[in-house]
């Protein structure tokens, strides 16, 4: 099972830097109306996740991460400056290789408390691959309106 957490996530990885290779820095930062986030929002939102998923924590990870993506926040109360995407994305691919180091057997053990309806690391870890993909879902939406409304 292990195995099959770790490939979504690989999957998921690689079909969201499909999606946004060749989006305009500009882009990035585009929240159109209907929407509470942008794409950088949502890049580093799946980042700050999965180290809350993953890895209970964020140390592996700026400080001020937290409060740029976590969840309820929004770029309209960005006060300082926030991450390139480009940055974003090393992370992502830095911790694509934490996930992937995780011993198989670690997705066998029970949660300290049971967290967001799940019992075991590897529920958890179930989870948060569905979360990235929900995420990415999201960042095409973005992507097809924002580029639709230049393109007029």
């Amino acid at each position: 099972m292990s195995e099959l957490i770790k490939k979504q996530f690989a999957i998921t990885r690689k079909k969201l830097s499909e999606t946004v290779e060749g989006v305009s820095s500009e882009s990035y930062d585009i929240v159109p109306e209907g929407f509470n986030n942008n794409i950088r929002w949502q890049v580093g939102h799946i980042l700050v996740a999965g180290e809350l998923f993953l890895f209970k924590d964020q140390e592996n990870l700026p400080a001020n991460y937290s409060e740029f993506f976590k969840s309820g926040s929004n770029p309209a109360n960005w006060t300082s400056d926030v991450p390139l995407v480009e940055t974003l994305f090393r992370q992502l691919n830095e911790q694509l290789v934490r996930i992937n180091d995780i011993p198989n057997e670690v997705f066998n053990q029970k949660l300290p408390e049971p967290f967001i309806g799940n019992e075991t690391v590897g529920e958890l870890a179930a989870f948060g691959a569905f979360h990235e993909a929900l995420h990415l879902g999201q960042i095409q939406s973005l992507k097809r309106l924002i580029e639709a409304t230049q393109t007029k």
